[in-house]
């Protein structure tokens, strides 16, 4: 979708721009470069540093990816996230590095570089609009942009996350029900961590819903499995073992929930004041979809 002129609305992080003005229904066009809304305060790593510490300053600073740069010339070399460490700890084909070169000892394998298991980083120039920013996240389906100073040298010097074109309106007119995703994958509170950690990975969702006898019980994330681990501690020695607990031992039994009516706005209201990226859809205590950011922003802005 190159060129696209998506349609305007006020955006960014509401956390860090003051939050939502309620004035008009329709909110005023911004034009702008994609450096007036990324986040400047870049927090990245270096390609040597190890997996568990990268998951300690994930931890550490409330993110879940990290631009992996040179440590001289801070050159972008890839992007370490969340899942990729779950993918690494058991949840995917990374695992197998784990098998082969650490013999299966989770303690051992923390120490792994994180080169190892980083991706290949998707990057905008600073001269990029926010526009390119949101077709790269709407087609490449990620989360976060590096932003580097140039292609040539590739230095980074911001990053744009979904949440920083989060649009915003008193109202979109768009309810939950036309957005969500119906019939989601889902956990069982009797479910093994192992098993709960190859769904996520396989489907890239960063969440489950945990249903107990047709009812929503909890939710269980990417992160309720990292921390359980020991998110940069990795205090367990065998990795089959550590992933064999049951996910009523970790997940989340108070959980945010949304209904079929409600309007997208209500939704960028909760990202806002709980800074959670995504919500069950729960009509008589039943599960009956699940919203994300993304969803909002493939429905605004398609």
């Amino acid at each position: 979708m190159p060129g696209t002129n998506f349609k305007k609305y006020r955006i960014g992080d509401p956390r860090k721009r003051g939050g939502i003005k309620r004035k008009t229904t329709f909110v005023r066009k911004k034009e702008g470069n994609v450096m007036s809304v990324a986040e400047k305060n870049v927090i990245s790593t270096h390609p040597l540093n190890s997996v568990k510490n990268v998951a300690k300053l994930m931890k550490d600073n409330d993110v879940r990816r990290l631009p992996v740069t040179d440590a001289g010339t801070k050159r972008l070399l890839g992007l370490a996230t969340a899942m990729d460490i779950m993918d690494y700890m058991g949840g995917g084909l990374k695992y197998n590095i784990i098998v082969k070169d650490y013999k299966g000892n989770l303690s051992a394998a923390a120490n792994c570089p994180i080169e190892k298991i980083m991706r290949e980083a998707s990057f905008l120039e600073e001269s990029a609009s926010i526009d390119e920013a949101i077709n790269i996240m709407m087609t490449k389906h990620t989360s976060a942009i590096p932003i580097v100073e140039n292609k040539k040298d590739r230095k980074v010097s911001a990053i744009i996350t979904e949440l920083d074109v989060l649009p915003q309106a008193e109202s979109f007119g768009i309810t939950v029900e036309e957005v969500m995703k119906t019939n989601p994958i889902i956990s069982t509170p009797g479910m093994m961590l192992s098993d709960v950690a190859k769904i996520m990975v396989r489907n890239g969702y960063r969440r489950l819903p945990v249903i107990q006898e047709g009812k929503l019980a909890g939710v269980v994330t990417v992160f309720d499995v990292l921390e359980f681990l020991g998110y940069g501690e990795f205090r367990h020695t065998d990795a089959e073992e550590a992933l064999s607990e049951h996910v009523d031992e970790i997940m989340s039994r108070d959980v945010l929930t949304l209904k079929e009516d409600q309007d997208l706005s209500d939704v960028v209201k909760l990202v806002k004041e709980t800074g959670i990226g995504g919500f069950p859809v729960v009509e008589k205590g039943c599960l009956v979809g699940i919203l994300t950011i993304s969803d909002i922003i493939r429905a605004v802005y398609k």
